[in-house]
């Protein structure tokens, strides 16, 4: 007698012929979890918050003083990270992406205050140099000819509300002074400017510093700090009473909407790196900050590629950049000597937004699949799953969106009026690896965000009432999955009698099929203990009482089989056989 039984389930391989899939593996899996082996639906998602306006990509979940804002943008691939300084009380934060323009940042209570969405206000990241030079004089003091002339200059810098201090200003004319005469220093700038790559800072201060070249370093060494507002001051220290020597003469700020300086554009794909480092890129260029200072990004920092650069992602002690070639490692813990490995591996990103960070690894779209990459190892991860042509035509690489999910990367897509996405699960070794996830236009998430605190994943979904942060599976109520068999092979032409289907609840639909065609299509109910059965083949039939799951086929031969399930409720086992009692006794 011939039979087939299945009560473990697992996920699709396309580019394996149906007849030569593993008894376990499937044509379909749609909207279902494999993590039991059983056949459990996903849930659906659940309102979370409701945007202010429509149109918005990028999300981040923000915690301060005990209270949680969602932070909005309509850019796609705003890349937030919190400050690397521990015990801040401001909760700083800073992003890239934000509508082309010059990086960010911010605190809480410019973030928090106001009107509108959040974040409300922000500062650009970098403080610029000042563009005037100062003036000096010797207003009061004399020289008897027996004092020793040192030759001295000034310069001054910017600092921000925050005390983060910038490049700079072009060093004065020099001129010899004696110790007990007073200088005054005027001319100093009392604003950034207004030009391009000057605005929206967040200056408070100035800090004036005098070269010493009578001490052994012929540096430019702290004098005083005054107000923004302060046009000229007084200077009346001697040389030995100077202070610390400038640390900023290379603190410029990240790249900026200035064409002229950087014509791929401002710094994007804000990462955090070990060591308080800070990590961005702009065309080929890779940026670092100044170890636990992220207002710092000196030229000598800066690593040139050879392929345009795509997206930047940490993996364990490194960072995986993706180009439009092929991926490098960079890893290192000063950013004066980080250490660049080009890996030969021809897997170009087809995304920025594919990539995401997988702990150990990273994963992304490449042109023959989804990549991981960890350290100089990069493998196509869905190969012997997906073939290459499958990739490109049915999951839309160029425009996939990735996201972190307990675990498993979830990717979405939208291409036209194409609406999809899959879920790969890597711990599931082939057989629960991979499931597709059903996307209309009033589902289609467009960005997402996956919280550290509770490694949940919340979607930003246009829904029919409005824009919404949608928390994926966090509803009680089910979706309805759909999953079909392999295409089982029987010795000689069988007549397969029963079909059996038992689930923790109903209703079942289940769909038969014979050399390709459907000729059986029903759907299995339950109230209280009682069962019955209505369908639609091999005629349209009204609910009948049956006394168990085992539903009678029309008699006809077929050389092969296969079983499609569809239910928002717990599937456990399914089994095919010639006789009734066959199916009772396995």
């Amino acid at each position: 007698m011939a039979y087939f039984k299945l009560i473990t389930f697992g996920g699709i391989a396309p580019q394996v012929s149906p007849r030569l899939l593993a008894d376990t593996l499937a044509q379909t899996a749609e909207d279902v979890i494999l993590d039991s082996g059983r056949l459990t639906p996903i849930r659906n998602n659940t309102d979370d918050y409701t945007l202010s306006t429509a149109g918005q990509n990028s999300i981040y979940k923000y915690r301060t003083g005990g209270v949680e804002y969602w932070l909005e943008w309509a850019d796609e691939g705003v890349d937030v990270v919190p400050g690397p300084i521990a015990g801040d009380n401001t909760d700083r934060l800073y992003w890239t992406g934000e509508s082309a323009s010059f990086p960010r940042m911010s605190n809480n209570s410019t973030i928090t205050t106001g009107s509108g969405s959040y974040p409300r206000a922000s500062f650009r990241l970098g403080i610029p140099a000042p563009t005037g030079t100062a003036s000096t004089s010797i207003t009061s003091g004399t020289d008897d000819g027996t004092q020793t002339k040192y030759s001295t200059s000034y310069i001054y810098t910017f600092v921000s509300a925050f005390g983060e201090e910038g490049p700079p200003s072009a060093a004065s004319a020099v001129f010899d002074k004696v110790d007990g005469q007073t200088v005054t220093i005027s001319g100093l700038d009392t604003s950034a400017g207004s030009g391009a790559g000057r605005t929206n800072t967040n200056l408070a201060t100035k800090r004036i510093y005098r070269s010493n070249t009578g001490s052994n370093t012929t540096a430019f060494q702290f004098v005083k700090e005054v107000t923004l507002a302060t046009a000229s001051t007084t200077d009346n220290l001697n040389n030995s009473q100077l202070a610390e020597v400038i640390p900023s003469t290379y603190w410029i700020g990240p790249p900026n909407e200035v064409s002229a300086d950087y014509p791929d554009g401002p710094m994007k794909g804000l990462t955090a790196m070990p060591n308080g480092i800070f990590a961005g890129f702009t065309g080929k260029r890779i940026c670092f900050s100044e170890p636990f200072l992220p207002h710092a990004w000196p030229v000598a920092y800066r690593i040139t590629l050879e392929e345009e650069i795509v997206g930047i992602k940490m993996a364990g002690q490194g960072l995986i950049v993706t180009t439009k070639g092929t991926p490098y490692l960079i890893a290192g813990t000063d950013p004066q000597s980080m250490s660049t490995v080009r890996i030969e591996a021809a897997q170009a990103c087809q995304s920025k937004t594919s990539m995401v960070d997988m702990g150990p690894y990273v994963l992304y779209a490449g042109g023959d699949g989804l990549v991981a990459a960890a350290g100089t190892d990069v493998n196509v991860v869905t190969e012997g799953i997906l073939s290459s042509e499958q990739w490109r035509a049915d999951y839309y690489p160029s425009s996939l969106r990735g996201f972190l999910w307990e675990g498993r990367y979830v990717g979405l897509y939208t291409s036209g009026s194409n609406y999809g996405g899959f879920i790969f699960d890597p711990r599931g070794e082939q057989q629960n690896t991979l499931t597709t996830l059903t996307q209309t236009g009033t589902t289609d998430a467009t960005g997402g965000f996956t919280n550290p605190v509770d490694n949940e994943l919340y979607l930003i979904v246009e829904t029919g009432s409005g824009p919404r942060i949608q928390k994926f599976q966090g509803a009680t109520t089910n979706k309805t999955f759909t999953w079909k068999t392999k295409k089982f092979v029987t010795p000689k032409p069988t007549s397969m009698g029963f079909v059996k289907v038992q689930a923790e609840e109903y209703p079942v639909t289940v769909k038969v099929y014979g050399d390709g065609t459907l000729y059986y299509h029903a759907t299995i109910s339950i109230s209280g203990s009682a069962f019955s059965v209505a369908g639609s083949s091999p005629t349209s039939f009204s609910a009948t009482s049956i006394t168990e799951p085992i539903l009678r086929l029309p008699s006809k031969l077929h050389n092969t089989y296969e079983i499609e399930v569809e239910s928002a409720k717990v599937v456990n086992e399914i089994c095919i056989g010639e006789s009734i009692d066959e199916l009772r006794e396995i």
